[in-house]
């Protein structure tokens, strides 16, 4: 279906769904706009929109414009895009986070903000007393 320009302003759209890009209820691009980015004519997007539309992918509101539809398809983290394509990520900043890469000084990578303090600040006592949880709270854990 992706051989006609119809079918490929589907594609687009249906790819920015799958890609969390157009999350559900997200207000898609007025068709004047997506028509002139991706340079085809207004007809064809309003066309590619009405098929969107009847199979369920998007719903039209009269006078406010197309939205997508809801709930999604699981999220495939394989269809992320690379980090140029996104502003901010949160599943790409968790992986990047939790990655286990060494740098060239000590082999061992540096992570603000990543939520827990490095091991070698921990070594007093005091500190590490001082960081774990009161007895009252473990005692009732158990």
């Amino acid at each position: 279906m992706q051989d006609t320009r119809t079918g490929q302003v589907m594609h687009v759209i249906r790819d920015r769904i799958e890609r969390r890009t157009l999350t559900p209820g997200a207000r898609l691009p007025s068709v004047r706009a997506m028509a002139e980015t991706i340079g085809f004519s207004k007809s064809t997007v309003v066309e590619a929109y009405d098929r969107l539309a009847a199979d369920g992918t998007i719903r039209s509101r009269p006078g406010s414009g197309f939205y997508v539809a809801s709930p999604l398809a699981p999220l495939a983290l394989d269809r992320l895009g690379s980090a140029v394509e996104r502003e901010v990520d949160p599943l790409w900043m968790l992986r990047q986070s939790l990655a286990n890469q060494s740098s060239s000084e000590g082999g061992k990578r540096l992570m603000p903000g990543c939520g827990w303090l490095p091991d070698d600040w921990l070594a007093d006592d005091a500190i590490r007393k001082g960081c774990a949880p009161p007895h009252g709270i473990r005692a009732m854990a158990r």
